[in-house]
């Protein structure tokens, strides 16, 4: 165990253990012993140039289109539809859209603001949630619920939306082509899944568990080993990266080969001054700052 960054400096490799639960072990003098059970990682060798990220958690944003109305020229008996492209459908990477329209029945711009934000609310499949202030129609994409709770098969991910609002002339037979709607400005701002988030660490366990062998027996209940993510828990997170040395059997010369570690921690506000940080940056950069 290393328990300061002297050590740290002297070593040649490390491994980063994960304490479990515990268990009862059997001595070679032939009693029991309660022990924790420790989950390791990939060896770390100084030698293969190791690298790592320290990072804190970053909640997710969802994305957001603000259309501005404020100047908008709006015409009676004109056709207005707002159309969003959403471009997340990873089963359909076809273009996906949801359309909204209204006739206009005044020239004001914020009666046809409200016509739309009623239309888009009324939808019971919409991925966004529509609201009118001070000119402007907000849409807010809404998070997707096919991935909620630890044991869920799908992975998370955030919408991402693309948003056009145009007008049509309905009774114009040879002139009824659609038109950017004069005066409207659109403005997005664009979603973030987030750094740390508990999906994004149930996710990354799911992918780690094809590393410890065969998980899915096809049975029900599902047997599978037991997740440690902690639903609704914010992590902070440390992502090493460096290439062992191992030797090849190919003609018995040293090659290289990449790994990555990730660690996340339920969040702390002194992850980055914990002694298993300082000992970590002692191991990779071979300096000890208590020295």
């Amino acid at each position: 165990m290393i328990k300061d960054e002297a050590s740290a400096v002297k070593a040649s490799t490390v491994y980063i253990g994960v304490v479990g639960d515990n268990m009862t072990i059997a001595l070679p003098n032939g009693t029991s012993a309660t022990k924790r059970s420790v989950e390791y990682s990939n060896a770390i060798q100084k030698a293969s140039k190791p690298s790592y990220v320290i990072g804190d958690y970053v909640a997710p944003v969802q994305e957001k289109i603000e259309i501005d109305l404020t100047s908008a020229t709006v015409v009676i008996g004109h056709r207005y539809v707002l159309r969003i492209v959403y471009k997340d459908m990873y089963e359909a990477p076809g273009q996906f859209t949801h359309t909204y329209e209204a006739i206009a029945t005044t020239e004001t711009a914020d009666d046809l603001g409200n016509a739309l934000l009623k239309k888009i609310n009324k939808h019971a499949n919409r991925r966004v949630n529509a609201t009118f202030a001070s000119h402007k129609l907000t849409l807010t994409a809404l998070p997707k619920d096919d991935n909620e709770g630890v044991y869920s098969l799908n992975e998370y991910s955030v919408v991402s939306m693309e948003a056009s609002l145009y007008v049509t002339i309905p009774g114009a037979l040879l002139s009824n082509v659609p038109e950017a709607v004069p005066g409207a400005t659109i403005t997005k701002t664009a979603g973030k899944p987030g750094k740390g988030y508990w999906k994004q660490v149930r996710d990354m366990e799911v992918r780690m568990l094809g590393y410890k062998g065969h998980v899915f027996t096809d049975a029900y209940p599902i047997i599978e080993p037991k997740r440690n993510v902690t639903e609704g828990a914010s992590y902070d997170y440390i992502t090493i990266e460096n290439d062992n040395l191992y030797l090849s059997p190919d003609n018995q010369y040293i090659k290289t080969t990449p790994l990555t570690t990730e660690l996340y921690v339920e969040k702390s506000a002194n992850l980055s001054a914990s002694q298993f940080v300082k000992n970590l940056k002692a191991f990779i950069t071979g300096v000890n700052s208590a020295a």
